[in-house]
């Protein structure tokens, strides 16, 4: 499911940036700025990364209400919504010949998602089905903390913005049921049928 919402706002940003500049590569990739050894891939210079840097409980969980208004005697049951805020960073990895490159397409995602900061299943068809709703809002980091943020990733600091990115899954259930592969090196690991 994060893998999801990050993938998801990920090809939203390369059809914004395909359409406004003359690009035919994706520009952004979901990588974090440095591998687990502290190295750089080559795979994200001069690329816009888009990461996680912090998962917690969304406040606004407790104000939601499931839809009841069916005209039934019968009483549906269905798993809790998993409500989410992740901490987004999206930030320009450009090389010093390229920097002005990604400081424009840095803004360009700025501009977009304040434009686009809800995303729902009636704006946004190809929201994955496991998602109910994502949105987006631009949080202002200390300089202090936007410090220590950079060192706990090994990284200098790159041009960014961090977004808080509220996610509602209306059934978490389906979150245990997704079927799918995790690529480790040479090992494949595959979810067990149940």
């Amino acid at each position: 499911m994060l893998d999801l919402c990050l993938e998801y706002l990920k090809e939203r940003m390369n059809q914004s940036i395909k359409n406004v500049f003359d690009s035919s590569d994706d520009l952004v990739v979901v990588s974090p700025p440095t591998d687990l050894d502290g190295s750089k891939s080559p795979e994200i210079r001069n690329k816009i990364l888009i990461f996680i840097s912090n998962i917690e409980k969304d406040s606004f969980s407790k104000s939601y209400r499931q839809d009841n208004s069916h005209n039934s005697n019968r009483t549906a049951i269905s798993s809790k919504p998993l409500f989410i805020t992740l901490t987004v960073t999206i930030a320009a990895n450009f090389s010093t010949g390229h920097y002005s490159d990604g400081l424009k397409v840095l803004s360009h995602l700025l501009a977009f998602f304040n434009r686009h900061s809800n995303f729902t299943h009636q704006n946004s068809p190809d929201l994955p089905e496991y998602i109910e709703q994502i949105n987006m809002e631009l949080e202002s980091i200390p300089g202090e903390q936007l410090n220590h943020m950079w060192g706990i990733f090994g990284s200098h600091y790159l041009p960014s913005c961090i977004y808080r990115v509220r996610a509602l899954i209306p059934n978490s259930e389906s979150i245990l049921s997704q079927v799918g592969n995790i690529h480790l090196s040479d090992t494949d690991v595959n979810k067990r049928d149940n």
